[in-house]
């Protein structure tokens, strides 16, 4: 498997290497008293919480392999917390102006967002997830590096808490389960692959009714702005003419 850059393998050990990677940089690149404020984290105290999760991370995953699996909603609480911290390390990098410790930092979180769900958890806070992906999507060209990419927004969609799936802010353009779910194909029309550009359209019309057929009519229009091969665009015409077209008839 080809991972985008900065993407790290969502298991325990490549979520430990590459924060702990960032958040020294972090330490050394902007020291305390240059971000710190008033009643807000600093990069040590971060340091020190991330190990602490760390630690209830292991533990879920002995307990697991022990056949002793943590409750869902426990796994879902932990992936709440841990994605609560990563965002106060963005805020302190985004801060400091590290540029590269930020891209890793958005790696980490999608990464831990795939570590919670793999072990039973829910997605409950998905703005800093769909962010960080909508960011690999912007910067992603290589064919194998696209796919890998769509994979995790699979993931993360298949996670994510049936509360947001519901999808009952649909007034609000940006909330995330509508950005991830454009996003994601969006990325799979990237791939070229007829096949991962069915399964997202389905799921797209699945889960944004609303937004399918404006999706589809924009899509048609890229097709021949970007001079998209012909077996991409036949995916892209069929789509459209079900869902725009049809729908404008009736």
């Amino acid at each position: 498997m080809i991972w985008p850059m900065n993407l790290p393998e969502p298991t325990l050990a490549g979520i430990r290497e590459a924060l702990s990677g960032a958040l020294a940089d972090l330490a050394d690149a902007a020291p305390a008293s240059t971000l710190a404020r008033p009643d807000e984290v600093t990069p040590a105290l971060l340091g020190e919480a991330v190990e602490q999760l760390f630690e209830a991370m292991e533990r879920t995953e002995a307990n697991a392999r022990a056949g002793n699996q943590a409750a869902p909603e426990d796994v879902s609480g932990l992936g709440e917390y841990a994605l609560e911290l990563l965002e106060q390390a963005l805020d302190l990098a985004r801060r400091a102006r590290l540029g590269e410790v930020y891209r890793t930092l958005e790696g980490v979180v999608v990464s831990t967002a795939r570590w919670i769900g793999r072990h039973g958890g829910s997605l409950q806070r998905l703005e800093p997830v769909v962010d960080a992906l909508a960011q690999f999507a912007n910067t992603t060209r290589e064919p194998g590096e696209l796919l890998a990419l769509y994979e995790a927004m699979n993931e993360v969609t298949d996670y994510t808490a049936d509360i947001i799936r519901r999808d009952l802010e649909k007034t609000n353009p940006g909330r995330p389960w509508r950005v991830l779910n454009m996003n994601r194909a969006i990325v799979a029309t990237r791939t070229h692959q007829p096949d991962v550009m069915d399964t997202a359209f389905r799921a797209l019309v699945e889960n944004l009714p609303e937004d399918a057929p404006g999706f589809f009519a924009e899509g048609m229009e890229q097709m021949d702005l970007l001079n998209y091969p012909p077996h991409v665009r036949e995916v892209m015409d069929r789509y459209y003419r079900k869902w725009s077209i049809d729908r404008s008839l009736h």
